[in-house]
């Protein structure tokens, strides 16, 4: 068999160790540090990005808290709002039919005391006569 044959046995032994060798200090010495620093680059990012995200979280209640409250506030202030206007309406409603009211008596006891005061005049000029 070619595989065992003794005088050649050894020089593939001897290229096998020295290309192994080879590729064993190239991987250790080029591309295994190129791959840690790599590695501890996205360790970095990923890290630096999970702090970010809890801060984006907590940003985002913080906000969130404040834009109900704002929310709150607005709604309390629009109620209390309509509650004034509408009692100031309800109040000017009242006063303007109350003075309406006594400006259209007057005017129909003014009307009524005349059209009275005409019945009595001719009236009494006619029992008189």
């Amino acid at each position: 068999m070619p595989q065992f044959d003794k005088i050649t046995f050894f020089n593939q032994v001897f290229w096998l160790f020295v290309f192994f060798a080879g590729f064993y200090l190239t991987f250790l010495k080029i591309f295994l540090p190129k791959l840690s620093s790599i590695l501890k680059a996205r360790h970095k990012k990923l890290s630096k990005g999970a702090s970010n995200v809890t801060a984006f979280a907590n940003e985002q209640n913080k906000v969130t808290a404040v834009f109900h409250d704002l929310i709150e506030n607005i709604a309390s202030t629009a109620k209390n709002l309509i509650i004034n206007s509408t009692e100031k309406m309800t109040n000017w409603i009242s006063s303007s039919l109350k003075t309406l009211n006594e400006e259209k008596l007057k005017k129909s006891n003014h009307l009524m005391e005349k059209s009275l005061h005409k019945q009595i005049v001719t009236t009494f000029f006619f029992s008189n006569m």
